[in-house]
C-alpha cells in the first residue's frame, strides 16, 4: 500500500520599500585654499531615492537594492549610487554588485558630521561624505564587489571579506580585497556598550581617485582609491543612551609614496535632551613629504535638532588648519527629510537609516 504526505509549502513574504532622504544646507565659508568657492554657499547633501526589495521565508531572505542620488551641485559625484544583491541566512550575509565597503563604514559609523557641510576629508569645502581626519576610503561606492559577514558570533563577534573585481583594461584589471570584524560587549553602565574593530585593506589596482574626474574614477573599484597601496583601520566605540564615544586611526600605505599616510580621528555626542544633540569631533592627519600636503588638525562643533519623526535640521561649524599654511573655515545650517514608503504592501512611515547599512 502506498501513502503521500503531504508537505505544505513554505510561505514566502515580499516587500518592496522605496525611501526618500532629501538633505540641503547653506554654508558660509571662508578659505585660503578655495578661492573659487563662493562665502555664502546652498548645497545638496547627498539627497537620495533608495529602492529596496526582499523575499524571505523561514530559512532565508533574498534582497536587492537601487540607491540612486538626487542632483548634485558638486563635479563628479556619481548619480548612481549602489546597486547591489544579497542572501541573508543562519549562516551569514552574502552580497554582490556596487555598495559602501566596510571598510568605508566602519569611519563613517563613527562620524556624526558625515553628509553635512562641515564634512571634508582633504579639509576642502564637501556637500558630503567623510570628516577631515578620516581617509578618502571612507567615502564613495565600492564596484563589483562581492562580500561576505558572518552573523553575529556567541552575539558579539562579527567577522567580513570582501573581494573587488577590476573589470578593465590592464594596468587596472587587478583584483582587491578586504578582511576585518569587530566585537561588541556591554558596558560597565547597564544600557551601554563597547565596540572594538579592525579594517584591512590591499589595493592592487594602479588607478587612484582624482576629485571631480568621474571618468577617471570608473577605473576604481574601490571608491577613494590612492592606488597600489595597503590600508588598516583600528577603531573603537563607547555607547550609552545619552551619550557617545568613537575614535579611528588609519595606516594608508600608498606604494608611490616614501612613507605612509596616518589618519587621527576622535568624536563624541551628548544628547541634552530628548530632540536635542550635541557633536564634537578632532581630526589630525599625518603626511610625510612626498605626499599630498593635507597634513594638520580639524575641529568640528555641532548641535543636531530632531523636528519630528521625520525631519532633523543642524548647526555646524568647522576649523582645518594645514601645516603647509592654509585655513579653512565654515559654518553651516542644514535641515534633512526622511521617509518610507512601503509600495507592498503598502503603508508609509519615518525613514530607515542608511541604505548602505543594510
Amino acid at each position: 500500500m502506498l501513502s503521500a504526505v503531504a508537505v505544505p509549502a513554505q510561505a514566502l513574504e515580499t516587500e518592496l520599500n522605496l525611501n526618500t532622504y532629501l538633505a540641503g544646507s547653506l554654508r558660509y565659508l571662508e578659505s585660503d585654499f578655495e578661492t573659487g568657492e563662493d562665502q555664502f554657499e546652498g548645497t545638496n547633501n547627498a539627497s537620495r531615492l533608495s529602492l529596496k526589495g526582499s523575499v524571505k521565508n523561514d530559512y532565508a531572505r533574498l534582497f536587492g537594492v537601487y540607491d540612486r542620488g538626487l542632483r548634485n551641485d558638486k563635479a563628479g559625484i556619481e548619480p548612481e549610487r549602489q546597486i547591489y544583491l544579497g542572501v541573508d541566512t543562519a549562516y551569514g550575509q552574502l552580497l554582490a554588485g556596487k555598495k559602501a565597503s566596510e571598510y568605508r563604514l566602519s569611519g563613517e559609523r563613527l562620524d556624526p558630521f558625515y553628509d553635512t557641510s562641515v564634512a571634508g576629508f582633504n579639509g576642502r569645502a564637501q556637500s558630503e561624505g567623510a570628516s577631515y581626519g578620516l581617509s578618502n576610503l571612507s567615502n564613495g561606492y565600492s564596484r563589483n564587489m562581492i562580500g561576505y559577514s558572518t552573523p553575529n558570533l556567541y552575539d558579539q563577534l562579527r567577522l567580513n571579506a570582501a573581494v573587488f573585481l577590476n573589470d578593465k583594461d590592464a594596468p587596472n584589471d587587478e583584483m582587491d580585497y578586504s578582511a576585518g570584524g569587530s566585537l561588541t560587549v556591554p558596558g560597565l553602565v547597564e544600557g551601554t556598550q563597547a565596540t572594538v574593530g579592525a579594517q584591512y585593506l590591499k589595493i592592487e589596482n594602479v588607478a587612484a581617485f582624482a576629485a571631480g574626474d568621474a571618468g577617471r574614477n570608473e577605473l576604481l573599484a574601490v571608491a577613494g582609491s590612492p592606488g597600489v597601496s595597503t590600508s588598516y583601520r583600528a577603531y573603537a566605540a563607547y555607547t550609552a543612551p545619552r551619550y557617545s564615544l568613537g575614535v579611528s586611526f588609519e595606516n594608508v600605505d600608498v606604494a608611490s609614496e616614501p612613507d605612509a599616510r596616518r589618519y587621527y580621528y576622535l568624536a563624541g555626542t551628548y544628547a541634552l535632551s530628548e530632540t536635542l544633540r550635541l557633536a564634537g569631533s578632532f581630526g589630525y592627519l599625518d603626511f610625510k613629504p612626498g605626499s599630498p600636503e593635507l597634513s594638520g588638525q580639524g575641529y568640528s562643533l555641532g548641535l543636531f535638532r530632531k523636528l519630528n519623526a521625520n525631519t532633523n535640521a543642524y548647526l555646524a561649524a568647522r576649523q582645518v588648519s594645514l601645516d603647509t599654511g592654509g585655513d579653512s573655515s565654515s559654518i553651516a545650517v542644514g535641515v534633512s527629510i526622511n521617509f518610507d514608503v512601503k509600495l507592498y504592501p503598502f503603508s508609509f512611515g519615518g525613514g530607515d537609516d542608511e541604505t548602505a547599512a543594510e
